[in-house]
């Protein structure tokens, strides 16, 4: 596999969340042989000093927090590779069948979730796996250097300069082979809709065609974002 077996995530220190840490312990129980990373607010801005010092002015820049998670997540697999994964994920079983033979993998957001922007998809940047220095990421990380800091909507500005509207357009920009960026279907990994997880309580239900769903996928996330306003 040419994806390094460790997981990132990012929290603002060291204390996660008493309702997060379950989501958490899926992914370390499913893939207990992988290194585990939490990545802090203090921690990302050394990495992106020691590591990519003239962006570190725009880091420091960005107008909304979000905006700095979203960065460092590109910049971390860039350097390191490995699975970046938002902490509202929850692992159901190992996800290296998907992440074989490709230098980088994706998730295709819910269709539903797609229609109200208006596009033919969308990639979400909850869960990205890549290989150290991939075409790809390397290209969204330059992208990361032209983009304008600020939109008059900040749901827009986050999406358009530093989340999956940024990816999509750049993925749809070049032409990629499956080698190179693998695009995994929304069933794999975002196999429920916010409105579906809304009227659930947990991850259980008595609902059949939901938990088809749920049998089938390799992970959920569970839409829990604070910034989305």
């Amino acid at each position: 596999m040419l994806i390094p077996k460790i997981i990132h995530q990012t929290w603002k220190d060291n204390e996660i969340p008493s309702h997060f840490q379950p989501f958490v312990d899926s992914w370390k129980n499913h893939h207990p042989d992988w290194e585990y990373h939490l990545w802090t607010d203090e921690m990302n801005e050394a990495f992106i000093r020691e590591n990519y010092p003239d962006f570190l002015d725009i880091y420091r820049q960005y107008p909304s927090n979000i905006q700095k998670v979203d960065a460092i997540r590109y910049f971390i697999l860039n350097k390191k590779g490995g699975l970046y994964v938002d902490l509202d994920f929850f692992c159901f079983k190992n996800i290296m069948p998907l992440l074989e033979d490709s230098d980088s993998v994706f998730g295709l957001e819910h269709e539903e979730h797609v229609v109200p922007h208006q596009k033919d998809f969308i990639i979400s940047n909850a869960l990205m796996a890549s290989a150290p220095q991939s075409e790809f990421i390397g290209e969204v990380c330059k992208e990361l250097y032209r983009q304008p800091l600020r939109y008059e909507d900040k749901n827009d500005m986050v999406l358009e300069t530093t989340g999956p509207f940024m990816l999509t357009r750049i993925y749809m920009a070049q032409s990629y082979s499956r080698k190179q960026v693998k695009i995994v279907h929304s069933s794999d990994l975002y196999p429920l809709t916010k409105t579906e997880l809304d009227g659930m309580e947990g991850l259980k239900t008595t609902d059949q065609r939901i938990n088809q769903k749920l049998s089938a996928a390799y992970a959920i996330h569970c839409y829990w974002g604070s910034w989305w306003k």
